[in-house]
């Protein structure tokens, strides 16, 4: 068996051929694919930065909105302020739509058991009421309506509707009683004792 120069010559250059592309572009090709895969994810999360940072002036002025909204609810006030709001709302409300208040109480719930671990600080403080109102029933509607959209920060809940007793001379009336929760911005040093101070 003779040795064929140009014979062996090809078959070395067919090996030299196949082992640059298995140890060198087969290696480099998948570099390529995963960086591929990486400009995408890239582009993606650039994509996603770039609508929020468009979407920017408009939550700013949501905020500010928002923020307005909140002033004029005035849940940055003391605890006391604020009870005296609601109480001068629902005496306000109670004459403008001729309702008789029957009773305005503080809820005395048992406040909650202590737990283990620091539960974080609520974003709002609130101060639970139970409030009867006695008239007829588009007024009583129209006075819940009216604290409903007050300056008082409120949740107001119907407990019970029942029909008053006939005073003479009256139509006929009902008796109304709502739970009221009247929200205040909580803080650190608000005690979250449901029953008001």
């Amino acid at each position: 068996m003779t040795f064929d120069l140009p014979r062996a010559s090809l078959f070395m250059a067919v090996l030299i051929v196949l082992g640059g592309y298995l140890l060198v572009f087969r290696p480099l090709e998948a570099t390529i694919a995963e960086r591929y895969v990486q400009l995408d994810a890239a582009r993606t999360a650039l994509e996603r930065s770039l609508a929020l940072a468009r979407r920017i002036p408009a939550l700013t002025a949501e905020r500010s909105t928002l923020e307005a909204q909140l002033g004029h609810v005035h849940v940055r006030d003391r605890r006391a302020v604020t009870i005296e709001r609601f109480l001068r709302a629902v005496a306000g409300a109670a004459r403008r739509d001729d309702v008789a208040v029957e009773n305005i109480s503080a809820d005395v719930s048992p406040a909650p058991l202590p737990v283990a671990e620091r539960a974080p600080t609520p974003l709002f403080d609130e101060l639970a009421f139970d409030v009867s109102l006695r008239g007829r029933y588009s007024d009583v509607i129209r006075a819940v309506r009216e604290l409903n959209t007050g300056d008082v920060a409120a949740r107001i809940n119907l407990a019970s509707l029942g029909a008053a007793d006939r005073r003479p001379g009256a139509g006929p009336q009902l008796n109304a009683a709502f739970h009221v929760h009247v929200l205040r911005e909580a803080d650190d040093s608000t005690n979250h004792n449901p029953r008001p101070r």
